[in-house]
């Protein structure tokens, strides 16, 4: 069952993320994709994440079709002004690519071009309410196409970052017309809960972030260069137990334990392994089992 027909039925919703190549050959991550046709509802393809220059998402998407795996396409602000980012929806539509993700993007000096001058040029529940406008036959200015749009829109949240400030983010992005939020990764069930708490009267799919902690250098690093991320220091503690080379099983340990922890609470998970897609069957086997 492809994203949104699993999302119509209310069904719990995996989705996985990857990055496009920096190049043109894709037959190296299409045979790593491949194997998880039928174990994900969709699959997110970043947009130049982390502000490092790969094949544009929409590409992706068209090659993610063709196995058999349904897209989410990440469209950032970053990259792209209110006339290109609706020229880019038209074209996504009329090739079948039918679910986006809004956001806002990493800045560029994060990245391998970080003289790059970002854009920025309108606010993501902007770009939401772009598609909510497309979708209707309409562009921003208010002129009429020659056929609408057919796509999903969704957005992120941060369930760990400030809850004021998370909650009313959700309450303007739903009301520019997001129909599921994908969240940053989550590690604790307490705040994942409180969140919910705020979000479940809006009666929209919220899909948990579960990234793989690959070594306790990498959860760390999230730590300390990733806003809205808080990985507990009892996981750093017991990844940094590991022997040598088993950082990643006990990975992939956490990530089953924590979808687990708060299944109960959500839609769905967003399963992010940070060029690790090999790993997913496993997260998903210890976490169902």
């Amino acid at each position: 069952m492809n994203f949104r027909d699993a999302l119509n039925a209310r069904e719990f919703l995996v989705t996985a993320e990857c990055s496009p190549p920096k190049g043109t050959n894709i037959s190296g991550i299409l045979d790593r994709l491949a194997p998880l046709k039928d174990r994900v509802h969709g699959m997110n393809i970043t947009d130049n994440q982390t502000g490092v220059m790969r094949m544009c998402p929409m590409a992706m998407g068209l090659h993610l079709k063709n196995i058999g795996i349904d897209p989410i396409v990440q469209i950032t602000l970053r990259d792209r002004n209110r006339l290109a980012i609706q020229s880019d929806l038209l074209g996504m539509s009329s090739l079948g690519l039918s679910q986006v993700l809004c956001l806002t993007g990493d800045p560029p000096k994060l990245g391998d071009h970080p003289d790059a001058k970002p854009v920025f040029d309108i606010p993501t529940q902007e770009l939401i309410r772009a598609i909510t406008l497309l979708n209707g036959g309409t562009d921003l200015s208010g002129k009429d196409l020659n056929g609408k749009t057919d796509i999903l829109p969704g957005a992120a949240c941060s369930p760990e970052g400030d809850l004021e400030t998370e909650s009313r983010k959700f309450e303007e992005k739903f009301d520019a017309g997001a129909r599921f939020f994908q969240t940053q990764a989550v590690f604790s069930p307490q705040r994942m809960e409180q969140f919910m708490a705020f979000a479940a009267p809006f009666s929209v799919p919220v899909i948990a972030g579960i990234i793989l902690l690959k070594s306790a250098k990498m959860a760390r690093y999230l730590n300390d260069h990733v806003p809205g991320i808080t990985v507990p220091e009892s996981l750093i503690a017991r990844l940094e137990k590991c022997p040598p080379g088993q950082a990643i099983d006990a990975g992939i340990d956490i990530a089953a334990e924590t979808i687990r922890s708060i299944r109960p609470m959500v839609h769905g998970v967003h399963i992010m392994t940070v060029g690790a897609e090999e790993t997913i069957p496993r997260i998903l086997d210890r976490a169902f089992s």
